[in-house]
């Protein structure tokens, strides 16, 4: 038997146990180890191999399972306890993609990622103390937006304790520091103030679940009202919110009587008598409409055409009901002008705040004193017309 291949299986010789209870196991061949004299200890035991440790033996895991280093307390460990959270592997020992190097995160940001220690609820609100660049300070504090705030440091404007900021990067320390913009000083819980937002497209008007809405661009998500009320998804351009109590209906508030300017985006260029159609159904959807609503042709090209509508009351669902019974197919709308405020600046996702003296100067040249001396008997109305048209004429209750 030279060359085991030349015979097949029948002709291969038997060990005479063929079909036999007493049919040898299979054991590997002994392999030799040869270890050093110095590596042998005769006073210990032999230790398993590397291979047998991590099968047989493997190492205990750490007290990482319900809690991170950072934190103070042991969570609940009862699901019928008060903010029981299941338990979690630790972060270092997932699954992550091969194709990353080891120890960094699947989005490949960092070493790991960080765990976000324990807060009590009454602190989650407050501002930390640790320092933060002056153009994060801005957002924070409820100013404007990072692109505004950049503009702001450039024509320096911006103080740190009285000091003029030349920097975006310049740290400053939130509950320390006294920052001001034009000579605005700037709370840490700013009331009563009015902030004009830029929607983008696809951008929901107010707080939906599961999809981006306009206060995502804002440090405060929560407490704000919307006087016109919010636009949809479909529709962007200029949003007021603010924090004021007086505003929180929407259709009793001084932007309620101040003219909206819209530019809509058409298939087609309509004629002249198409417009004037349109202007006279504006008009009788309400008589605030009268004499100030208005359809004006602002460009057009072979494929499209902008249109500027204004009025004062019309939702934007009665706006594409009046262009689709025209005739037209509205590709985009954006809401341009509310009163005085327009979108000049302001790019999509941007947003600023109205400073005071700016309101005592939207407000009375926004709405006329002959429209809103008729609602002052009127509840809803009365706090809105003390606070800003009575100290006008020098009359005080």
């Amino acid at each position: 038997m030279e060359n085991l291949q030349d015979y097949n299986d029948a002709d291969m010789p038997s060990n005479g146990h063929e079909g036999s209870d007493d049919q040898p196991a299979y054991r590997p061949p002994r392999r030799r180890i040869l270890r050093s004299v110095l590596s042998v200890d005769p006073n210990q035991p032999p230790q398993p191999s590397a291979d047998d440790q991590r099968r047989f033996f493997p190492p205990e895991q750490p007290e990482r399972w319900n809690r991170s280093p950072w934190d103070y307390r042991q969570p609940p460990a009862s699901q019928y306890d008060r903010g029981y959270v299941p338990a979690r592997r630790p972060y270092r020992d997932r699954g992550f993609r091969r194709d990353r190097a080891p120890g960094f995160d699947r989005r490949g940001h960092g070493r790991f990622r960080r765990r976000i220690p324990y807060i009590e609820p009454a602190d989650r609100n407050r501002l930390t103390p640790r320092p933060t660049t002056i153009v994060r300070a801005l957002v924070r504090l409820l100013y404007c937006s990072r692109k505004l705030a950049k503009r702001a440091i450039n024509e320096h404007v911006v103080t740190v304790n009285d000091r003029i900021v030349r920097e975006p990067i310049y740290t400053v320390r939130l509950l320390y520091d006294t920052v001001r913009v034009d000579g605005l000083l700037l709370h840490h819980t700013p009331h009563n103030i009015y902030i004009i937002i830029n929607k983008p497209r696809r951008h929901a008007g107010c707080r939906e679940p599961n999809t981006r809405h306009v206060f995502n661009f804002l440090m405060k998500k929560r407490d704000w009202y919307i006087p016109i009320g919010p636009l949809g998804k479909s529709v962007g351009g200029l949003v007021v919110v603010t924090n004021d109590a007086e505003q929180r209906v929407p259709g009793k508030s001084l932007f309620d009587l101040m003219e909206k300017e819209y530019h809509v985006k058409v298939h087609k260029a309509p004629a002249k008598r198409t417009l004037a159609t349109i202007a006279a159904e504006l008009e009788a959807l309400d008589p605030a409409n009268d004499g100030v609503a208005r359809v004006e042709l602002l460009r057009k090209t072979k494929r499209y055409a902008w249109l500027s509508i204004v009025v004062t009351k019309a939702g934007v669902h009665d706006l594409f009901r009046i262009l689709k019974g025209a005739g037209l197919e509205v590709i985009a709308m954006d809401r341009y002008r509310i009163g005085t405020l327009t979108l000049d600046g302001l790019s999509p996702g941007s947003w600023r705040r109205l400073t005071q003296v700016e309101l005592a100067k939207i407000f009375p040249a926004a709405v006329p004193p002959s429209v809103i001396e008729p609602l002052a008997e009127q509840e809803p109305w009365r706090a809105l017309y003390n606070r800003w048209y009575r100290p006008l004429h020098g009359k005080q209750e």
